[in-house]
């Protein structure tokens, strides 16, 4: 089977956790000859989208899925990045594309999932865990675990010097029990400095305890540069913690453990022990925290040792993009 290329978002889709999905885009377009090509979603014109808002509520999607065959020939097959499941007919469900799930919370609605992507030649998933659930489900689709990875372009050299100005840092959604072993953390050592993201007037920005904000690093090089000027960073799968409610009970790895890693960072997490959790070996990177005295000898630690460069770079060799490149090809 053939892909004539890769749908991409990229066309109105700007937000920040969008941007390693264009990486890996780009990776996999240059590396298997790929052309990549906007996906009908996102028209910028008013009346497509009342139409498609018509469409979904009334007919679920279907008409918008007919058209879109009716566009591309019968030959044409793309691959496409999904942020999460539809819960409609679309053209990322029809025969003419190869979704890559990237989430899936809903367990009730398994059986909605295997009649809305039944066309779909091969469904690809991120998660473990969720390809264990859908296989256990038994969809009839061609399955296939397309595993998290961190875009080659950031790959870590041993031995890499890198200036760590700041002692901590939380990027994105706070972990709850990691964020309040912290605030403990800063009432006996307030010397130490950390920063977190906020929001204010609908955008992201890091502050300092110390320094106040210190800016939005909204673009991809100056938010992993600011990973590399931290000593420690805190990590926690998304289903932890009251995440749950929110993941569906799932709890998947997310690129963001690799991102921390390239940044050369200690990493102090919280996450149960899964297949998924396994598969990714975080045990063999930290421990998971569950209480407070352990949270403050560990962290106590990890800010008086030297960076782990050389650590973090033998792990990520694993699970870099290119490492799903080979997938691909198998597939295709």
């Amino acid at each position: 089977m053939g892909l004539n290329g890769i749908f991409t978002d990229r066309h109105y889709q700007n937000w920040p956790s969008w941007h390693i999905v264009y990486e890996w885009e780009d990776e996999l377009s240059h590396a298997l000859h790929l052309p990549l090509k906007n996906s009908p979603e996102g028209s910028k014109y008013a009346l497509c989208r009342a139409f498609k808002r018509i469409d979904h509520k009334i007919f679920n999607g279907r008409i918008g899925c007919m058209i879109t065959d009716l566009v591309h020939k019968d030959k044409d097959r793309y691959l496409y990045f999904e942020m999460c499941a539809k819960q409609y007919k679309s053209f990322s469900n029809s025969r003419r594309t190869i979704p890559v799930i990237i989430d899936f919370w809903d367990k009730e609605g398994v059986e909605h999932f295997k009649k809305l992507y039944a066309d779909c030649p091969y469904i690809l998933v991120t998660s473990l865990e969720v390809f264990d659930f859908l296989k256990a489900n038994q969809i009839r689709n061609n399955l296939v675990h397309f595993p998290m990875t961190l875009p080659s372009m950031y790959r870590l050299s041993p031995n890499q010097s890198l200036d760590k100005k700041v002692d901590i840092i939380l990027a994105g959604r706070k972990n709850p029990v990691l964020w309040d072993f912290l605030k403990q953390f800063e009432i006996t050592h307030p010397e130490v400095e950390y920063l977190h993201q906020i929001q204010k007037d609908g955008e992201l920005y890091y502050e300092s305890n110390k320094r106040g904000i210190v800016g939005k690093f909204h673009t991809r090089s100056e938010y992993m540069n600011l990973l590399k000027t931290a000593k420690v960073a805190f990590y926690a799968t998304p289903g932890m913690d009251g995440g749950e409610r929110r993941t569906g009970g799932f709890n998947p790895v997310t690129p963001r453990f690799f991102e921390l890693l390239s940044g050369s960072c200690h990493i102090m997490a919280r996450y149960p022990k899964t297949a998924e959790t396994d598969y990714y070996r975080l045990a063999e990177i930290c421990p998971s925290i569950t209480t407070y005295d352990a949270f403050e000898s560990q962290l106590n630690h990890a800010l008086k040792s030297p960076s782990p460069t050389d650590k973090n770079a033998a792990y990520l060799k694993d699970f870099y993009t290119s490492t799903n490149i080979e997938i691909l090809k198998k597939i295709i």
